[in-house]
């Protein structure tokens, strides 16, 4: 499996990556890119810009869209994955990136480590989910649950899920409408992504 970088000042840099780590399905390049270039739409109206960044990444996998982040001038990530294999690449690419300073790999099982306290003392204002598309509308619910709970997001912070239909924008906007607020759902190919943002707070 050949990963590139789709954007930014990496575009084009070949990430390490394995055909053996479990359930790996990278978020693809012209997603990668199409979820760049809205966020950076999004951003241009609100004089925003991805250097501010402190991003949590929820089901890393191989990290393609985490490292995208980092390409684009992210200040930070928290990749979150259970898997040794991908940990691996996670770090491996984070040297290759010579970005280690800025890349956090924590291990545990969603979403049990994000109410660990392992979190307690971070805040985070954008978070992308990517779970494994077995995972049911309900399974990924309770993740963005245990996100909300556990106050992990700053106000106003930006929530991008991508899953394999238009289910997930629905039962968002039936469970969460008090606390999100769902700025743009976009389908490519096998995917819908799905862009919110957390309600600020009173």
């Amino acid at each position: 499996m050949v990963l590139k970088l789709a954007t930014g000042e990496f575009k084009g840099m070949t990430l390490a990556s394995t055909d053996t780590a479990r359930e790996l399905r990278p978020t693809q390049a012209m997603v990668r890119e199409a979820i760049i270039n809205t966020l950076s739409s999004i951003f241009m109206a609100e004089d925003l810009e991805f250097s501010g960044l402190q991003i949590l990444d929820l089901f890393s996998g191989s990290g393609s869209m985490g490292f995208e982040f980092l390409s684009n001038g992210a200040q930070s990530i928290c990749f979150v994955e259970r898997d040794p294999k991908c940990q691996k690449l996670l770090r491996s690419n984070a040297k290759k990136m010579r970005a280690e300073s800025k890349v956090k790999v924590c291990s545990g099982i969603l979403p049990k480590i994000l109410k660990s306290g392992n979190f307690s003392q971070e805040s985070f204002n954008l978070v992308f989910f990517d779970p494994p598309f077995k995972f049911t509308v309900d399974q990924f619910l309770a993740n963005v649950k245990a996100v909300l709970d556990n106050k992990l997001l700053q106000d106003n912070a930006f929530l991008v899920l991508e899953y394999k239909n238009d289910e997930l924008a629905k039962a968002l906007e039936e469970q969460f409408s008090e606390h999100l607020v769902l700025l743009k759902t976009k389908k490519y190919g096998g995917c819908t992504v799905v862009f919110a943002r957390k309600i600020f707070s009173k």
